[in-house]
C-alpha cells in the first residue's frame, strides 16, 4: 500500500531488514551474522528474510511467525495488544507511513485528493464522502490544533489509514 514493496526480488540470497540495536544487543556477539541489505533489497517480501534461530525479526515475532526450531503444521491466529501497539508505534509502520505520504504528495498537492488516494489504496475501494471529510478534518486538526506541518499531518493520516480495522483485518 505504501508503494515500497520490491516486487523485483523473486530469487537470490536472503535479505536482512534493519533490526533495532536493542534486539541485536541481546545476542552473544551483538550484530554478528546479521548483514545489512540495501533499502531496496530490504523492502522485499518477508519470505526472503534471513532466518536466524537465535534472532527473531521483531515485527514477524509480534505477528506469530513460526518458530524455526520446530515444525509448524498449523498457524494460530492471535490478536494481542502488542500487535496493535507495534502497528501504531513501531518503526516499521512509521517508515511505511512516511513512504506512503511521500507517494501521495507526488501524486497530488490537493489534500482532498491525497485523502481519497490514501483511503482508496489502504481499503482497496472508493472511499465515501463522509470518510474523505473525516480525513480532511484530521489533517486540518493536526495542522491547527497540534501545530504540525502539512507533510507531518499527512504522514500521521497515512499511519492512521494503515491502522484502520478494514485494512488490518481481512474478512
Amino acid at each position: 500500500v505504501s508503494g515500497n514493496l520490491n516486487l523485483n526480488k523473486t530469487e537470490g540470497p536472503s535479505i536482512y531488514p534493519p533490526i533495532p540495536r536493542e534486539v541485536l544487543a541481546g545476542q552473544s556477539v551483538p550484530g554478528k551474522g546479521w548483514e545489512k541489505s540495501s533499502p531496496e533489497d530490504a523492502a522485499a517480501r518477508s519470505v526472503y528474510v534471513h532466518i536466524k534461530r537465535s534472532l527473531g525479526l521483531p515485527i514477524l515475532v509480534a505477528f506469530d511467525a513460526p518458530d524455526p526450531d520446530s515444525p509448524c503444521p498449523v498457524r494460530f491466529t492471535t490478536t494481542q495488544p502488542t500487535q496493535a501497539l507495534g502497528m501504531i508505534n513501531g518503526e516499521f509502520m512509521q517508515s511505511q507511513a512516511k513512504v506512503f505520504a511521500e507517494q501521495l504528495q507526488k501524486a497530488s498537492t490537493e489534500p482532498r485528493e491525497q485523502v481519497r488516494l490514501a483511503l482508496n489504496r489502504a481499503l482497496q475501494r472508493q472511499p465515501n464522502d463522509a470518510e474523505i471529510a473525516r480525513g480532511l478534518q484530521f489533517l486540518k486538526d493536526s495542522q491547527e490544533q497540534d501545530k504540525l506541518p502539512a507533510d507531518v499531518a499527512l504522514r500521521r493520516f497515512c499511519l492512521l489509514a494503515l491502522n484502520m480495522n478494514e485494512f488490518v483485518f481481512v474478512d
